[in-house]
């Protein structure tokens, strides 16, 4: 996710330039990659016409950088336009000496040169990079956090032209986690299957998603859901061991919960199935299967299921990794445990 200094946004850094606002110095750093190269690929697009960018387009890394060579290229004059683009890449790997060299660009700029210096971390206790921000303009990449995805989701959307539902962006949040590159991957799939233009639903989710990303998560809520201890405990060890995280586990259980209390209040309306599915929000072919364990589910232990699960989440998320094998068999053991005090 960007840092939105004084306002400042990707889509604002753009409009910038699309109104003839140019700087002479770009820096866009950060881990988060997908919306970082984004963003230069766009600003490359801007300011460097494409019938005369094999002469104004110079990529220079940072290793091995040569401050010498580096401003040969930058004091270079343009061919056949008004102005060339200088992009240093990799540059978290800038050496002291380096930036030092490299400050001159300040005292003696180039009018007809813009520099973009393109960055993982990088480290902004170097005058190189004040001066960066200081005399041009600076975006910072962030990853999102997890309660963050929901909004990052909807942004890449709105971008796509591609409308989406709240609660299909729950759900591929869930599925895919803080993890930018999937998810534009995933939300790519999405738009070929429902068509451009189209809405996406959490139900086209659940079909494209769900199937690309394998069914661990929903096989753990199934057991969990029938009562299978013994299969529910070894289906939490495969989703650990393949490095899954485990508050995304347990959200996606709380769903699967959650779903069927609602599925356990539609069984009462005598609707269509097609109607059905739309209420619950799932696809058609996923009906029978949560109508079934909601039929067999009573109504109180879902509802305790759903207590253990949020005990479970906050767990998680204040005692740290050591603890979460032990937090989610102990999960496990507690909701097979109350489906037999339930039926017993």
């Amino acid at each position: 996710m960007a840092k939105r200094a004084k306002g400042l946004s990707p889509e604002g850094l753009l409009a910038e330039i699309a109104k003839g606002d140019i700087r002479p110095f770009y820096l866009l750093h950060g881990d988060e990659e997908y919306e970082r190269e984004s963003l230069v690929a766009s600003m490359v697009e801007s300011l460097v016409p494409a019938q005369t960018r094999d002469f104004n387009l110079d990529v220079l890394r940072a290793e091995r950088l040569e401050v010498l060579d580096f401003f040969q290229v930058y004091e270079t004059y343009p061919m056949m336009a008004e102005s060339r683009l200088i992009v240093l890449r990799d540059a978290e790997a800038l050496a002291g000496d380096q930036c030092r060299g490299l400050e001159r660009v300040f005292a003696m700029p180039v009018a007809t040169s813009r520099l973009l210096v393109v960055g993982q971390k990088v480290d902004m206790r170097r005058k190189f990079f004040r001066e960066l921000v200081r005399k041009g303009r600076a975006i910072e990449f962030r990853p999102p956090y997890d309660n963050q995805v929901p909004q990052w989701i909807q942004r890449y959307a709105k971008r796509q032209g591609v409308p989406i539902e709240p609660a299909a962006l729950q759900l591929l949040s869930q599925y895919v986690g803080a993890k930018p590159r999937e998810l534009v991957s995933e939300i790519e799939k999405l738009i070929s299957f429902v068509g451009v233009g189209q809405p996406i639903t959490a139900s086209a989710v659940e079909r494209v998603a769900g199937i690309t990303r394998g069914t661990s998560v929903f096989d753990l809520a199934d057991a969990l859901g029938k009562g299978q201890g013994k299969l529910a405990q070894q289906l939490i060890q495969k989703f650990l061991s393949e490095g899954e995280e485990p508050t995304r586990a347990v959200a996606m259980v709380t769903r699967h919960f959650q779903l069927l209390l609602k599925a356990k209040g539609l069984m009462d309306k005598s609707l269509p199935r097609d109607k059905m599915a739309a209420e619950l929000g799932v696809a058609p072919f996923f009906l029978s299967g949560y109508l079934e364990q909601a039929q067999r589910r009573p109504t109180s232990w879902l509802w305790a299921g759903l207590s253990a699960l949020k005990e479970a989440d906050w767990c998680l998320k204040s005692q740290g990794r050591r603890q979460e094998h032990l937090v989610l068999e102990l999960l496990v053991a507690k909701l097979c445990k109350k489906r037999k005090l339930d039926n017993g």
